[in-house]
């Protein structure tokens, strides 16, 4: 299961550029989704992406966003990673305030630990809404399917989520989200000893991850996520975004709690 799909909460609204590139530097608590403890790590990522947006002229047409996007991490290099995502999609207005979009995408993973390597299929559903001029809301639903090459990290999900930002300024936005996912995922049970004594994760798909260093379990969980963001346009095409997310993955072993965060700078051209 994914976990951070609220780095930026807002729908699929693109900016007026063709391009844009830029990176991010971030932390998340707990990495290896322990259920006790956990494990914290900074990471450094950069992206390039190409957005074709709807050109406004007509209620219904046609979108496409490819990105390619690196990351490295300072303490577990296993999770050093390469994704390409690819998203075409059907942009519909029904009314002037009111936005409709639908997007299937792909996504290729490729990680240090080859074992997390991964293909992922999915579709996206949003909605947003001009609640005045400056405020808006939304409301989307994520289906991936994804297969890594060992199956303890692959995952099905289904996401709910909801959004409202608001507009301060011409160049300054803020919005709060909060997301409900359900789907398999990996979690963090302890030591081989430990689980022989405690007998978590009786039952369930296990393994020993030599990128955590510790032995993991995949069950079907449930998560809450719960985020905030901010962001400025410093000039027309130089911008920033600020971004806390506070997560729970509840399943039958217990439950593992995250804090995520991320600072990061791009450039639209």
């Amino acid at each position: 299961m994914a976990l951070s799909l609220m780095g930026v909460l807002g729908t699929c609204v693109y900016a007026a550029a063709e391009w844009e590139t830029g990176g991010k530097a971030g932390f998340e608590s707990n990495v290896d989704r322990a259920i006790e403890g956990g494990s914290g790590d900074s990471y450094f990522s950069s992206y390039l992406s190409f957005f074709r947006a709807p050109s406004g002229e007509s209620r219904t047409d046609w979108t496409l966003a490819a990105t390619l996007e690196g990351g490295l991490y300072a303490r577990f290099r296993d999770l050093d990673y390469l994704l390409l995502t690819v998203a075409p999609g059907i942009n519909f207005i029904p009314y002037r305030t009111w936005t409709i979009h639908v997007s299937p995408f792909i996504q290729l993973k490729g990680v240090k630990d080859s074992d997390q390597s991964s293909l992922a299929l999915g579709g996206r559903l949003s909605m947003k809404e001009q609640i005045t001029k400056d405020l808006y809301a939304g409301q989307y639903y994520i289906y991936r399917d994804s297969e890594a090459r060992e199956d303890v990290y692959s995952f099905t999900e289904n996401a709910l989520g909801a959004f409202l930002g608001m507009n301060w300024t011409r160049t300054f936005f803020t919005e709060i989200g909060y997301e409900y996912s359900n789907g398999d995922s990996f979690q963090t049970i302890g030591t081989p000893s430990t689980v022989l004594s405690t007998g978590r994760g009786r039952g369930k798909q296990r393994r020993f991850s030599t990128a955590f260093e510790t032995v993991i379990i995949k069950e079907k969980v449930d998560r809450h996520s719960f985020g905030v963001s901010a962001g400025i346009d410093w000039t027309q095409s130089l911008f920033s975004l600020a971004s806390y997310t506070y997560s729970s993955m509840t399943g039958d072993a217990g439950t593992s709690i995250s804090h995520a965060g991320f600072i990061g700078l791009g450039y639209r051209f």
